[in-house]
Parts: C-alpha cells; structure tokens; sequence
C-alpha cells in the first residue's frame, strides 16, 4: 500500500539562485535556527526551502567573499539579493506562519527599524500580527525588549492598539542593534496599514502584502513600493493563492518573473518568485496535483482524503455554486480568469463544435457586428441555418478600430454579403459606426429593446439545448483557443428588469465577438423569408491583398 501523500517541498516554478545556498550565502539557515531555537516551532520542509532561497545574499556585499565591493557601505552588508518576494501557494499551508516568523525574526535580530503589513481585508493582517506578537510574549528572549503595563496587578507585555493603530512597539533595542534607530530615537516597530495607501508615510525595511490576487488596482503597491526604496536593505514579501484576470499586481509581477525565468535571464533580477501550483492540465482530481500545489498536504492536518471531498464538493451537481474554477484557484493554484461562473463552460462549447461548409447561392447569411469598449476594435460575424435545422455562428473579422468595417462589407457585397447587418445603434460603442454605415448604404437592423434581450435569452436557450454549432479551433491549433471561443466563456452578463443583457465591461477579456454572433443570429430570426439570395458562391474572402495579414485561427477562415 503506497505511502500517505506529501506535499512537495520544491516549488514547480521558481527563480534559481546564483551560488550554492549554505549559511554562509542566505540568511535563511539563520532565520531557520532563530524559529526552531528560539520559538521552539518545526518548520515544513516548505518553509525552509522558501527562506532559504528568498533570502540569499548579494555576495557582493558579503566582506570575505570573493566578489565582494569595496565600495559597499556597512549599511548594505549582508544585504539581500532579492527586492522583491512573490510567494503563490494553496491556501491554509502555512503562509501566515511565514510572516510571523519573518518578521520577528528581521525586529529582534535582523535590524529591520520599520515594517509593516497589509492585505485586501485589514482584519486579516491585524490577525498575522496578533499571532506574532502571541509568538514573541511566550518567549523571554523577546519579552525582554517588548513594552509593559499593569494588567489586573501584573505587569504584561502588550502591543498598541489605540486610536485604530495596530503595531507592534520594541521599549528597547536588542543587543547589537543599536544602528537601527534613527536621529529621532524611534523604537523599531511593526505596523499594519489600511490597504487604501496608507503605508506611504512610512520608509520600510520589510513590507508584508497578503492576499495579493485580490488587489484590483495598482493603488496599494504604488503606495508601498516607493516606502522601501531608502532602506538599505528592504524586501517587500507578497503572499496569495493564483489569481484571476482581474489580480492586476499578481499577474504582473508574476508575469516579469516567468520571462527571466524562461529567458535564462534571471541573474540581474531582483524580483523571486516561488510558485507552488499543480501543471495547468490536471484534472482537480488529479492527486500529483494537490501534492505539487500543497507543500503541507501529508505533514498536518491536511490528507489526501481532505483533499478528494474537497475536489467532489466543488463539482456537486446538488450545489447550484459549486466549481471547479473555485478549487483550482484555491486548492490547486491554478490560474483561471475568472471566479465568477459564466454562462457558458468549456465543455459545453467544446460540444458545438461542428465543421461544416455553406453554399451561400442557396441559404442566406447573416451579418452582425459589435463594437469593443472605448471602440477599440469591431468583429463581424455570420449565422445561417444548416440543413440539419440547426445554426451555425462564425467570426470572420476582426480588427483593431471600426472605420474599416464598411469598405470591408461593401467589398463582399454581391457575394454572401446582402447590404443588412444587425447592430445595436444606440447605448453601446457600436453607435459611433452607425453613420458610417449609412453613407456606404449598408442597412442597420436595430438591435435594442426587447429585441435584445429576447434574443439573448433565445440565443442562450439555443445554445445550452446543442441547437447552435461553431467551427472549433483550427487544425494544427488544437491548443490554442479561438477568439470566439475565449469570448463565448469570457462573457457574463448583468440583470435588466427581470430580463438579462451581456455586460461587456464585466465580461472577462473582450466579449464582443460572441455577442456579434448573437446578433447574427438574431438577425436570421428576425425575418428569414425577407433574405434574398445574389451569392457567387466563393465563400467568405475575395483575394484581397489588403486583408492577407490575419492574425486569428477562428473556424480557419480569413480573420481581419
């Protein structure tokens, strides 16, 4: 019978180290020695590996070593060779023990004269620094340098809380750190700060960012960067689970840290990622998996059987909420673009996936366009119904802009095209090629109303009962999703009346393509004995030479 399932101690992704890691060359031994000596805890393998690699040194500012600069000053020495931390790992597998040991560890014997915490929600940073402080009273070799009062007749270490701070205070230096204090004779101290900016009063020696796939903007860490850039030897730490499309900080961050790690490029780096996730491909079942995202899994209370319950959860049928997404972006660390389930899943597009061909001199088709947000690019796309009685949606252009799109129909005219398209007019970006239409005298059959949002909900209806079919992806592009496909499972939608329409602003990436179809499809229910055939039957593109350069696989076809 095989062994109980452990979680790897080796994160799938991480930014290598330039030297081999022994006391002499990271500080993490040091940080090591300090949590099992001092606090008398038994790290993970995890978290060993984590601070051992996070804090190798800049050997060029260790005196001794072969390549140490001269011209360092002593304020920099033993400084760190990472600026910047991003650890991504499964929740409830120890992060926060991490913080708290980092960051006692840099007050009490580091040096560090400032630090400071944040997350999304400001509980759960006042929470990690409630538990470090818990930490530091239990031990009389931090007690001895933490602030007293009476308390109910005994005198009592305790951490400030008035007036809404909330901040761990040192009443007096350790030993050998005297260098820490500045002109003022400020005690060194660790903060937590609200996540709306308000870590930028302060200089920083170390920086604590929790919950970094929540930050939607770049407010806080515009706010908290700048706060470490005086100090002489400052890291900022990140901490999250994956993120979504909309973990703006995370994905950056994330995203520098993969191309040096791919470019053989991270020699000059000063950003480490450590990421503990499962292979993008795995199923949520997929016990490697769990090992490779939870490095605790088989060491605490976590087991394997935990973790099955958990994958069975997330895919209840009985359980309106349940996903998969869910778990892979909590449990398994994978990324996804959004939490937020969408009308259409993967699967079910994968299932309308029907090549087929269209003898446009005997079934019309039909032509809707929409407009991307702030107009910055038009999709066109048809619709016309197979012999089976089902329909068939394409897209066959795409562009950046929109005044293209006339000359582009016009072009075809005579051919598939009619001279009738289907478009919303008003309230959507789409207006603002209504009068250009017009002049090329191309017919706009107005999509609004209860036309709108009747079709949406028909053209869903149709959907879900396998009455509408795609092309699918391209042969020799099986692994790279089209744009209607990304489009179609990136779309959401948002409630008006007691009816829904598609949001393109909450939709995940550009959803405009799909509602094009919608349209299309709109348009060839709208009236389909008015269609009058003149085709040539030469399919969707004439040569022109003006629209060689498609850069889309949709369906095989020419995309512009």
């Amino acid at each position: 019978m095989a062994g109980a399932l452990k979680g790897h101690t080796e994160p799938r992704i991480f930014t290598p180290p330039l030297v081999e890691l022994t006391p002499e060359t990271s500080l993490g031994f040091a940080l090591i020695e300090f949590a099992e000596d001092v606090l008398g805890l038994t790290l993970r393998p995890w978290q060993r590996w984590l601070f051992i690699h996070a804090l190798e040194l800049d050997m060029t500012t260790v005196p001794g070593s072969e390549v140490f600069d001269p011209d360092t000053p002593e304020s920099r020495y033993y400084d760190y060779r990472f600026r910047q931390v991003c650890v991504l790992v499964a929740r409830q597998n120890g992060k926060t023990l991490v913080m708290c040991v980092l960051g006692l560890w840099r007050l009490f014997y580091d040096g560090a004269s400032e630090m400071i915490s944040t997350a999304q929600n400001l509980a759960v940073a006042e929470g990690t620094l409630d538990d470090a402080f818990n930490m530091a009273k239990a031990h009389e070799e931090m007690t001895a340098f933490l602030p007293y009062r009476m308390d109910r007749g005994k005198w009592v270490p305790y951490m400030r809380t008035a007036n809404g701070s909330h901040r761990i205070e040192l009443a007096s230096v350790p030993p050998d750190l005297e260098h820490v204090l500045d002109a003022a004779g400020t005690m060194p101290a660790w903060y937590v700060v609200a996540n709306n900016g308000g870590g930028r009063s302060y200089s920083v020696d170390l920086a604590l960012l929790d919950e970094l796939r929540e930050h939607k903007t770049e407010d806080m860490w515009e706010a908290i960067e700048p706060t470490t850039s005086e100090r002489p030897r400052n890291q900022i730490w990140t901490f999250s689970n994956a993120g979504t499309a909309q973990s703006v900080v995370l994905r950056r961050l994330r995203n520098v840290a993969l191309r040096a790690i791919r470019n053989e490029s991270t020699a000059e780096e000063r950003l480490f990622l450590a990421e503990w996730s499962a292979e993008p491909d795995r199923s949520i079942f997929d016990r490697e998996g769990w090992a490779e995202a939870n490095p605790s899994l088989g060491y605490g209370v976590r087991t394997e059987s935990d973790m099955l319950a958990k994958a069975k959860s997330a895919v209840d049928p009985e359980n309106e909420d349940a996903t998969p997404d869910g778990f892979r972006t909590e449990y398994l660390c994978q990324w996804v673009e959004s939490l937020e389930p969408g009308k259409i899943s993967e699967e079910l597009w994968e299932e309308l996936a029907s090549p087929v061909s269209v003898d446009p001199e005997s079934t019309p088709v039909f032509v809707g366009i929409d407009v991307s947000t702030e107009a910055r690019a038009a999709h066109i796309a048809v619709a016309w119904e197979r012999d089976d009685g089902h329909w068939h949606v394409e897209l066959v252009a795409s562009r950046a802009g929109f005044a293209w799109v006339p000359d582009w129909l016009n072009a075809r005219r005579g051919t598939w095209f009619d001279g009738r398209v289907g478009m919303q007019v008003r309230g959507a970006p789409s207006a603002a090629l209504v009068p250009l239409l017009e002049e090329a005298e191309i017919d706009i059959a107005e999509w609004q109303g209860a036309s709108m949002s009747g079709s949406v909900l028909g053209f869903l209806t149709a959907i879900r009962a396998r009455e509408v079919h795609h092309s699918g992806r391209a042969p020799g592009e099986v692994d790279t999703p089209t744009r209607l496909e990304a489009a179609a499972l990136g779309v959401r939608d948002r409630k008006a009346g007691d009816v829904f329409i598609w949001d393109r602003d909450k939709s995940v990436g550009d959803a405009t393509p799909f509602i094009a179809t919608n349209v299309a499809w709109w348009l060839g229910h709208l009236n389909e004995e008015a269609a009058v055939s003149a085709y040539s039957g030469d399919g969707w593109d004439d040569e022109l030479e003006d629209f060689d350069d498609s850069d889309d696989q949709d369906a095989g076809l020419l995309i512009l």
